[in-house]
């Protein structure tokens, strides 16, 4: 099996065992995951399948696991659960994201993220466009823009919601996506949280719709393979909307 039919394979398999699963259990604590924050119950059953799958074909770097080191070429870049807080909460609004790279997210050659509560699949292979559920999409100019407000936002962010249609979900992956399917024209973490596991699948995904990814800064978003690094982000239809935010 190739890496990226194991890449589908992982993700479809998460997704259905999530759906199957009980959602009273899904916030029980586990541990402490290797990024640092808590593993609850529902990420550990994701992450599980996901490392079981890889066995030694590919490395593996995840949030709760770390990075396992099989000694080969490409790293499968997986967030078992992005959006763990939704689901916890009973909110239809989270997934499973996993990237096919080397070192850097510039160098990420396939990303897959699925909706588990929906069932879309956002994909891309680098050169040949995205799909959602194997059709072409395209970025879209839309009055709609997902921010992060609360303890993540800030200033401009506010400043933005006083003036335009805004959604705020607590799942970046899905909500960089909805930028790639022409839902949303943008997508804006204004604060260096988010580790490359949220970013490394739906940056390409964005990218290959005809969108751009920056960091909050407004320079091209690049970071290496490894959960150290921490970083804002603009996803977004046009760079025209990005001069607004820097």
């Amino acid at each position: 099996m190739d890496l990226v039919k194991l890449a589908d394979a992982i993700a479809k398999k998460i997704a259905r065992k999530v759906r199957s699963e009980d959602v009273a259990k899904f916030g029980e604590y586990i541990g402490m995951g290797a990024d640092g924050t808590e593993t609850v119950y529902i990420d550990k059953v994701a992450e599980d399948i996901a490392i079981k799958m890889v066995g030694e074909k590919a490395n593996v770097l995840s949030e709760e696991a770390g990075f396992i080191d099989n000694g080969k070429k490409y790293t499968l870049v997986i967030d078992p659960i992005d959006g763990t807080k939704n689901a916890m909460n009973g909110i239809p609004f989270y997934g499973v994201s996993i990237a096919i790279g080397k070192e850097r997210l510039s160098d990420v050659e396939y990303g897959i993220v699925i909706n588990i509560p929906t069932g879309d699949i956002y994909k891309a292979k680098k050169g040949n466009g995205a799909f959602l559920n194997e059709r072409k999409m395209k970025v879209e100019d839309k009055p709609v823009y997902c921010l992060s407000l609360g303890k993540s936002g800030n200033e401009k962010t506010w400043s933005l919601a006083k003036q335009n249609t805004i959604r705020a979900m607590g799942a970046a992956s899905i909500e960089m996506c909805l930028v790639a399917s022409g839902a949303a024209s943008l997508y804006f973490m204004p604060r260096d949280v988010l580790r490359v596991t949220d970013l490394a699948a739906s940056s390409l995904i964005v990218r290959e719709a005809g969108g751009f990814v920056y960091d909050a800064h407004g320079n091209p978003l690049d970071m290496p393979l490894n959960l150290e690094k921490r970083s804002g982000v603009i996803a977004a239809s046009n760079p025209k909307i990005v001069g607004e935010l820097i």
